[in-house]
Formats: structure tokens, C-alpha cells, sequence
């Protein structure tokens, strides 16, 4: 019998421990997508939704933090042994937004908070005594409101600092647009600013899950970073240099790396010079999915690095008939890669008619692909080429193709140049407002 009731204790405590150790996150999200993600502790839980938009899961926590639900960016709290419900319409998020379960009336709370932030842009106006005077008393404004609310302690404690980094993420902002309104003013950060902003810990592992305190970490390593990096030719570098020196938290210093090595590639179109960058990543990342993440990143660059066969390609014209690579072997190829919505693109056309006219009879050839989801946005293109009816082989790449994918396309505009072989000379080539030129005079035309 004794040990019948110490086998019943062991399930009990089992049992106890098992539904301790997770949050029940349900609720239906209309008119959205198939899934829905959820970021907590810097780790993504991905949410099937059925038919009706429905969706319920349980996920691990060992104790109470903040998360992201990526559809909008919305700030969640979520805490092991409760349960929150979302429902939603995604065609009006904001509006329809509502919580239930225990966990429903912080939630609701927090929502409140981010249709309350306001930061006027006129305090950017003010000096910088003021202005830090100004943040620190709409941080004790809005800690006074969520005393009155009479939550838990440990969600309290928790709010109390992301309400700090909330108002730092927006005061860190300060010098660029201090400089902006005043460009006579030639304004540098002084001690009463930077003590302020460096008060806001960077090793704050409780709050990782929290939108605004990884906003905060993003603009104040940026920020520091750059500082120190003037010095190198590539500034990321310096900034990932900065991040070594100053982060502790294993988890942080992951999180922050791979954001880094991820603007880079996007913002240069390529892992091109970023050997240093990518080696630091290597030996200080401890997540594995964010390892995995960059690396599968870069295994797709190094696909269209100089020297590699560029990917075929069959692409609609105006008329509906096929393009493909192949039709332009044996001559250079200049892809213009780009959109109807996008207003740098289109300046950039009239360049590239002046381009395809200055090199006619030439062994070069000129290609525009619009990129776009749906019959819609081809009409608007073929809208836009009927009324600027600029000269060349234009094309259409639907959401169906694998143009964008193949050539990693993630932002326009962007140029390709490939050889007469077939093979990539460069993939992220210079626009034709700029040293376009200069490229061309280097090749055999």
C-alpha cells in the first residue's frame, strides 16, 4: 500500500511539474495566414491554424517573460501554468484585437500601452538637460499607471523595465534628430545624454523575449558601435567588435550577431567582405537554429558569387511569351531587377534607357524584371510600360517564380551582371545612375 501511495505521489508531482512548465496560448485569427508565429526567449513557436482560424498549443516556459507575435509585432506576456486567448482579425488587427483567459487582462493591459506610446517629435527639439528630464518623467508617469493596476509582483518588476527601454528605445533616436532639426547646431551626445542611455543594461536576459528591448539593443550597439569603428573599412566589423567587448549574456551576444550578419547581407546584397563579420558569428553564436539560419543564408549567396553559373530563368513578357537565360548566351546580360510601387526603381529607368542607347550594337543586352504577387500588380506594370514605353526586353516575375528566389532578391532595386558564358559577374552590379560605366569600360564589348 505504501508503495501504491508513493507511485500515486510521483504522478501527482509529474503531472504538476508538466502543466507548470508550459502556457496554453489559443484563440482564432481571422482572415490571416495558414500559421502564426511566436517569439519567446529569442526562440520562434510556429502555431498551425485550421480551417476556421483557429489555432491552440503549449508552449515551454520556466518562468514568466515577454513575447512577440510576428503578425504586427504584438507584444505578449506569457507565464507557465496560465493561458491566454487571442482572437483577431488580421484585415483589422488593431481593432479587433481582444484577449481572455488568466492571462488576458495583462495582455490587455500591454495592448493599451501600445496604442498609448506617443512620443511627440517635438521633444527632440528640446536641450539635452531637458530632454533626458522629459524621458525620465514619462517613464515614472507610466510606472505610476501600472502600479495602479495591481498586478503580480513579478510581472510589475518585469513592466517596470520594459517601460524604461521602451521610452530608451525612442530617446536613443535623440542625437540623429537633434542633428536633423539643427544641422548649424553640429550637436554631439554629452555626459547627461550617454549616462543616461548607458543606465539601460544590455545584458538583460529576462527581457530578450520584449519587442522594445531588443529594439533597444539594436540601436545602442549600432549607435556605441559605429562610434569605434571608423577605423575599419567595414563598419559592421567594428560594431561586432563592440559587441564582444561589451555583451556578456551568451544569449544576447546571439541575438545581436545574428541580426548584424543579417543587415549586412541585406543591406549589401551579398556576404561579399563579410569574412570577418561571419567568422566572429561562427565562434560566438550558441544557438543552434540561428546558426543554421545563417548558414543556409550564406549557402544561398555563395550560389550566385562571381564565377558561378547564373540560374536559369523562363519569365513572361509583355506579348506572354517566355524568356530565358538561355536566349541571351554568348553576350553580356544587365538585369534590372525592380517594381511598380517602388520610387527608386523608376528613377532609375530613364538611366537605363540612356544606357541601352549609348551601348546599341554592342555585345551587351538590357533585361527588366518586375517583381510582384499577383495578377494585379502585372497589370499595374504592364499599365506603367504602356504608358513610359522605355526600350529593351521587359519581364514579369509572379509570386509563382523562382527568379526572386534563384537570385535572392530581398530588395529593390538591385542589377545583375552575367557574361557572355552564362556565369554571374556580379550580383549586386551598380545602378545605371551610377558607376555603371566604369564596370563596362572593364569588359570585352
Amino acid at each position: 500500500m505504501k508503495e501504491i501511495i508513493v507511485l500515486i505521489l510521483v504522478l501527482v508531482s509529474l503531472f504538476s511539474c508538466s502543466k507548470s512548465d508550459v502556457v496554453q496560448v489559443s484563440g482564432r485569427i481571422e482572415n490571416g495566414d495558414s500559421i502564426v508565429s511566436i517569439l519567446v526567449d529569442d526562440s520562434i513557436y510556429t502555431l498551425s491554424l485550421d480551417q476556421q482560424g483557429f489555432f491552440s498549443s503549449k508552449i515551454d516556459m520556466v518562468k514568466g517573460g515577454y513575447a512577440t507575435m510576428l503578425h504586427n509585432a504584438l507584444n505578449l506576456y506569457l507565464s507557465p501554468g496560465e493561458d491566454l486567448e487571442i482572437y483577431v482579425n488580421a484585415k483589422n488587427f488593431s481593432g479587433s484585437l481582444y484577449f481572455r483567459g488568466s492571462l488576458g487582462g495583462i495582455n490587455s493591459y500591454l495592448k493599451e500601452q501600445e496604442i498609448a506610446v506617443f512620443f511627440d517629435k517635438d521633444y527632440y527639439a528640446l536641450n539635452e538637460e531637458e530632454f533626458v528630464q522629459k524621458m525620465r518623467a514619462l517613464i515614472d508617469e507610466k510606472v505610476k499607471l501600472l502600479e495602479a493596476k495591481n498586478f503580480d509582483d513579478s510581472f510589475t518588476e518585469l513592466e517596470k523595465q520594459r517601460i524604461g527601454y521602451s521610452i530608451a528605445v525612442r530617446a536613443s533616436l535623440y542625437p540623429s534628430f537633434r542633428r536633423n532639426m539643427y544641422p548649424d547646431e553640429d550637436y554631439r551626445p554629452g555626459s547627461v545624454f550617454s549616462d543616461f542611455l548607458s543606465s539601460f543594461s544590455i545584458n538583460n536576459e529576462r527581457l530578450i523575449g520584449a519587442k522594445d528591448y531588443r529594439d533597444f539593443l539594436l540601436n545602442y550597439v549600432y549607435i556605441q558601435g559605429s562610434r569605434g569603428a571608423q577605423g575599419w573599412e567595414n563598419y559592421s566589423d567594428g560594431i561586432a567588435d563592440y559587441i564582444l567587448a561589451t555583451v556578456n549574456s551568451p544569449t544576447i551576444k546571439s541575438f545581436l550577431l545574428t541580426q548584424l550578419v543579417y543587415n549586412y547581407i541585406c543591406e549589401n546584397n551579398g556576404i561579399e567582405g563579410a569574412d570577418y563579420l561571419l567568422s566572429v558569428f561562427h565562434q560566438e553564436c550558441t544557438d543552434p537554429n540561428k546558426i543554421a539560419y545563417i548558414d543556409g543564408m550564406v549557402e544561398l549567396w555563395e550560389k550566385i558569387l562571381p564565377g558561378h553559373d547564373a540560374p536559369d530563368f523562363a519569365l513572361r513578357d509583355t506579348e506572354g511569351k517566355t524568356v530565358t537565360l538561355e536566349a541571351f548566351r554568348g553576350s553580356y546580360l544587365y538585369i534590372m531587377v525592380w517594381a511598380t510601387w517602388c520610387v527608386p526603381c523608376k528613377s532609375e529607368l530613364p538611366y537605363l534607357n540612356l544606357l541601352q542607347k549609348k551601348y546599341a550594337g554592342k555585345n551587351i543586352q538590357f533585361l527588366t524584371v518586375a517583381v510582384g504577387r499577383n495578377a494585379d500588380e502585372q497589370n499595374t506594370w504592364l499599365n506603367f510600360l504602356h504608358q513610359n514605353p522605355y526600350a529593351g526586353n521587359h519581364t514579369f516575375s509572379g509570386a509563382a517564380d523562382k527568379f526572386a528566389e534563384d537570385y535572392m532578391i530581398i530588395s529593390v532595386p538591385r542589377f545583375i551582371l552575367i557574361g557572355p558564358d552564362g556565369k554571374i559577374l556580379n550580383s549586386n552590379a551598380p545602378r545605371p545612375s551610377g558607376q555603371i560605366l566604369q564596370l563596362f569600360e572593364t569588359l570585352e564589348l
